[in-house]
């Protein structure tokens, strides 16, 4: 079952809030049709064009938060050796 552009585009909104809140950039603009993810400074960030199909914007999201919890899984696992 294929969603409609109205259902991807409020993905990509709440997806996008989400990211914004755990501290990711999400640049978006008129990039000349591209988009990016990169780490810059410690953060993730995320370029976007306006243009760009909902679905690569949608995926584009995906691709940061799985990252983004990955790392955190990683620290999670991590030994504490501060003490």
């Amino acid at each position: 079952m294929s969603m409609t552009a109205a259902e991807l585009e409020e993905q990509v909104n709440q997806l996008r809030r989400r990211l914004t809140e755990a501290g990711v950039w999400v640049l978006t603009g008129n990039w000349g049709g591209k988009g990016g993810i990169a780490r810059y400074k410690g953060r993730w960030l995320v370029v976007i064009d306006r243009n760009l199909p909902t679905a690569w914007k949608l995926r584009l999201l995906q691709t940061v938060a799985e990252r983004l919890q990955a790392e955190r899984r990683d620290d999670a696992g991590t030994p504490d050796h501060s003490a």
